[in-house]
């Protein structure tokens, strides 16, 4: 299966709706369950956010607003941005999301015509981003487990979630300001800052102050409609930030008794149909939502002993967390000094790396991975 960029309450009760950027970042991919951060200072989730008056009534409305959601469905586009390479890859999809913990989110590469315009160009050669189609590909959670679906390969994953996770408990996750967090805990756990707020659109920025949360993400930006406080974007901006994610959502609609959902899968959105579909990797949550993990079935597509594994996108990360998340996975990092940093905060990060992020790797593979270098040292 392909890796995805990586990639999404803040009073924010913020839109139930962001299971579906659970979803995405799930995509967050099991690279979160991966990494182990250091712990946080104390006071890094004790102190509350001094706030202007305007942004505090905003995050209480959005909290009210989003209370009374229990369900949610909509389309999207999703544009991912690589700024090292100059790519650009457009996809578009629906979601779906039951309140506390249910969500699907399909995604489907768009076609690209010949007149279609990227809408980045390359700031050093002003040339225009090489623009694709994205993944096809289905991410879906039960409440219990994450299926994470590649359509092209008729292949999936099956990701358990912790037990402290689930149900409400699942805005402990990596992009809980998604989901209904009470305004006071999302001062505690970020820095929020309101950059518009006009009749036409209410824009929210929101940075990590956990280093678990930094580690997947560096800065959110949420558009809402003011009239209702549903979305209609975000902008996630990855770790190192030479990469972005924006969604877009267009007929977002909340609580309807029947619609897309009732009408496409009946009554259960939430169980994929996953015959003909091939498992990958070594384990799988049990049926009945337990938390035990079983050597997963016959059909896998190699034996546990010679089992593979998808290499995870370490372009962006600093050489230490790319290191400790390849060990981790029994992955053996090689790193190799590579242009002079444009910027001081990029010295030692990640900017290449071979295999190329969800290659299969055996147990005990080098990666190689390319770093960008001190540039008073680059000529040493």
């Amino acid at each position: 299966m392909k890796s995805k960029p990586v990639l999404h309450q803040s009073a924010l009760t913020l839109f139930s709706w962001a299971m579906l950027t659970l979803l995405v970042t799930a995509s967050l991919e099991a690279q979160v369950d991966q990494r182990k951060p250091r712990p946080d200072p104390a006071d890094a989730v004790m102190q509350v956010q001094e706030l202007p008056k305007a942004l505090e009534d905003i995050l209480a409305k959005w909290e009210k607003e989003s209370g009374k959601i229990n369900k949610l469905e909509g389309e999207h586009v999703r544009i991912w941005y690589d700024d090292v390479f100059c790519v650009e890859k457009r996809s578009e999809g629906k979601f779906y999301y039951e309140k506390p913990d249910k969500g699907r989110i399909d995604i489907t590469g768009m076609k690209i015509g010949k007149n279609a315009k990227p809408g980045k160009v390359n700031p050093k050669t002003g040339k225009p981003f090489i623009l694709q189609p994205g993944e096809n590909e289905k991410w879906i959670c039960d409440g219990h487990r994450i299926f994470k679906i590649d359509e092209d390969e008729k292949a999936y994953e099956v990701f358990p979630i912790p037990l402290e996770r689930r149900g409400a408990n699942i805005m402990e996750g990596p992009l809980p300001f998604l989901f209904g967090m009470p305004a006071k805990t999302a001062k505690q756990r970020y820095y929020l800052k309101l950059i518009d707020n006009s009749p036409q659109q209410i824009v929210i920025a929101v940075k990590p102050r956990r280093r678990a949360d930094a580690a997947n993400y560096q800065e959110a930006k949420v558009l809402l409609d003011p009239n209702t406080y549903l979305p209609r974007a975000v902008q996630l901006i990855h770790p190192g930030g030479n990469q972005s994610t924006v969604y877009s959502f267009q007929k977002v609609e909340a609580n309807k008794a029947r619609g897309i959902i009732a009408t496409v899968f009946g009554n259960s959105p939430f169980t994929p149909d996953l015959e003909g579909y091939q498992l990958q990797g070594k384990v799988v949550a049990q049926a009945d939502g337990g938390q035990e993990l079983q050597p997963a079935p016959q059909q896998q597509i190699a034996p546990i002993q010679h089992a593979t594994f998808k290499v995870p996108n370490m372009v962006g990360h600093d050489f230490k967390s790319a290191r400790k998340v390849l060990e981790d996975m029994g992955l053996k990092p090689q790193f190799h000094r590579g242009d002079p940093a444009g910027q001081p905060k990029l010295i030692y990060q990640v900017y290449q790396q071979v295999p190329v992020p969800g290659s299969a790797a055996q147990k005990g593979q080098t990666i190689h991975l390319k770093l960008y270098v001190d540039p008073s040292k680059a000529q040493n």
